[in-house]
């Protein structure tokens, strides 16, 4: 039988920071990456200095793409139920929590230049070092790397540095961080350093970055609510509590405590059944550690068994309706619990709860008795907050019977609102005096966009949708701040230094004409030959006479450059230069005024001495 073809698949992306690009497939041109948007075969992904862009797969695994990073997404397809992923990271380094992978067609790789890494598992750190050569560590699981050297495996615990054309294996209470894989790296750099040396100095800053994980870990205080062993839904959500002042991270999602409770809700692919794993991490000041490890089973529900009718006692009926108060607040735990009764009498029973898309599993077989709750999480993530309704259906053989409650769903709740407004900078034009940037991401929320100039506040506008807006620059050159903050106080914002020189009618003028003759009395016998002279020129009619507004100013005499000034040198619009004049010899001083709106001026004047 001929091999059945994969199927295509996609990732999603979760958030994106700073400055990141994507190109598709026989495309040239770079777009920027948005949340929300999918991730497909052959696509390549790019994030400049301090971005960063996270990918969920179908699966419910994770990719981190971490700054001044290329990485191509060579394989992203399913075949017979099992998932099959391959990424090439030509530069930079990507982190990635990696669910376990189903059946012998599943694989999960990664090459990074001559390497090539394959995972069943796991969660850490690959790519490339600042030298082009692989390099991994693993916080969990086992990960065999490849290379022209051979084959080495590595578990959860150890990393692996380059070493010619194979790897040292390190044992290391850092692997999987990060920011010590980052140390490692400028480490690397050192080609004086033995081996030997270089093993020593790692396992010295490891030992340092023990002490700190102890110290740093007894500060936590982090607990989390018990998880059933299997669900029924492609989602989980995952309620705990840490010391304030934490940033907890639970896949793409990181939050940052308070004293009141959070919640992560980790979503995947509905086909994608298994065992699902969701390591927790925390950052306390730059100490990056585990802090806990939830794990579930995703299983397909229940299908109804056929049991012979027995003889017992009667039962008395119950009445289908909802116990749950309307409204229904939605706000600290960003979900809505729908509780009620119904009656286990009724012939061919089948209960479920809606809201929105979201359909909940027959809940009959999963309750107790006659009374029933389902828990359904929602937020601007899940893309449910704008609902007003949830709604119970009880269907039996006489049909089908419904009760709804209605929601007030506080956007202003952080549990709810989760998404961050993003600003992005779209064009600039320096002599219309105008620039444009966009706010996406607001999703039915209310943001309010604030513009400062040079940390002074300009500007505030209240949006409820996406826009793309185009204002005025203030002339000269300005640090601008925009910031998008929504209801929830999440922030988005983008800071830029603009300059705004407007083409206006600028002249330059010379004191004194553009000729003049200089009568002299013969030198001394012996003494110099040459007379100086002051030249005195003005530029005028500069925007609000800022001397910003010019960028070069250039002072030849006869052909040779005497004077050039530039940019902050610049103080003035009224010149005063010495120059130095040659008897019986005419000289010609040219000067020229470069604006930073473009425009060229010139002006020149002929001084001869008798």
């Amino acid at each position: 039988m001929p091999a059945v073809a994969g199927k295509a698949t996609s990732g999603k992306v979760r958030s994106v920071l700073g400055d990141v690009s994507r190109q598709k497939v026989n495309k040239t041109n770079w777009a920027a990456l948005r949340v929300g948007a999918t991730v497909e075969q052959a696509d390549k992904i790019r994030t400049e200095i301090e971005s960063q862009a996270i990918i969920n797969l179908p699966d419910g695994s994770t990719i981190s793409i971490e700054e001044n990073t290329l990485v191509v997404f060579e394989e992203l397809v399913a075949k017979n139920g099992s998932q099959q992923f391959s990424a090439n990271v030509q530069q930079g380094k990507v982190r990635f929590d990696v669910q376990k992978q189903k059946g012998k067609e599943s694989s999960f790789k990664f090459r990074t230049g001559t390497a090539t890494a394959a995972v069943r598992g796991t969660s850490g750190v690959i790519g490339q070092t600042s030298r082009g050569k692989p390099i991994a560590a693993l916080r969990e699981g086992k990960l065999e790397i490849s290379t022209g050297g051979g084959t080495v495996n590595i578990n959860g615990g150890e990393t692996a540095i380059p070493n010619g054309e194979t790897f040292v294996v390190l044992e290391l209470a850092s692997s999987g961080d990060l920011a010590f894989l980052n140390k490692i790296d400028s480490l690397l750099n050192d080609t004086t350093m033995s081996l030997e040396d270089l093993k020593r100095s790692i396992q010295t800053l490891d030992s340092i970055y023990a002490i700190n994980l102890k110290n740093a870990a007894d500060t936590l205080g982090c607990s989390f609510e018990s998880i059933p062993d299997s669900v029924t839904t492609p989602f989980l959500t995952i309620q705990g509590s840490c010391k304030p002042g934490i940033f907890v991270e639970i896949g793409a999602e990181r939050i940052e405590t308070t004293d009141e409770p959070f919640q992560f809700t980790p979503t995947w692919d509905a086909a994608a059944y298994g065992a699902k794993k969701f390591p927790v991490s925390c950052f306390v000041g730059k100490v990056n550690l585990p802090c806990g490890y939830i794990t579930t089973n995703y299983v397909k529900p229940a299908k109804p068994v056929k049991i012979t009718e027995v003889a017992k006692p009667k039962e008395e009926k119950v009445p289908f309706q909802l116990t749950t108060a309307s409204p229904a607040k939605v706000c600290k735990t960003g979900s809505v619990t729908m509780e009620g009764t119904f009656d286990t009498t009724a012939a061919n029973a089948a209960l479920f709860v809606k809201l929105g898309n979201y359909t909940s599993p027959n809940l009959v077989p999963l309750s107790q008795g006659s009374k029933f709750s389902h828990t359904i999480a929602v937020s601007d993530r899940i893309g449910n907050w704008e609902e007003k309704k949830a709604y119970a259906e009880f269907h039996t053989a006489e049909g089908i019977q419904t009760a709804s409650v209605d929601l007030e769903i506080d956007k202003s709740c952080a549990k709810v609102n989760q998404e961050v407004p993003i600003v992005h900078f779209q064009r600039y034009d320096s002599t219309r005096c105008e620039a444009s940037i966009s706010v996406s991401n607001i999703k039915g929320d209310v943001v309010l966009l604030s513009t400062t100039i040079d940390g002074a506040l300009s500007k505030e506008t209240s949006l409820n949708k996406d826009v793309f807006t185009t204002f005025k620059l203030k002339a000269g050159s300005h640090k601008y701040t925009f910031k998008a903050q929504d209801r929830a106080g999440n922030k988005g914002e983008v800071v830029k230094t603009l300059g705004c020189f407007p083409k206006v009618n600028t002249s330059l003028s010379i004191q004194g004409g553009n000729y003049e003759l200089i009568r002299a009395p013969l030198p001394v016998k012996g003494a110099k030959t040459e007379i100086t002279r002051n030249i005195k020129f003005k530029v005028s009619n500069v925007p609000q006479q800022d001397p910003e507004q010019i960028k070069r100013i250039t002072i030849k005499q006869n052909g040779k450059n005497v004077v050039q000034l530039q940019n902050k040198q610049i103080t003035d619009l009224i010149f005063d230069i010495p120059v130095e004049l040659v008897r019986d010899k005419k000289t010609i001083i040219k000067i020229e005024v470069v604006m930073k709106n473009g425009r060229i001026l010139n002006a020149s004047k002929t001084y001869e001495v008798r």
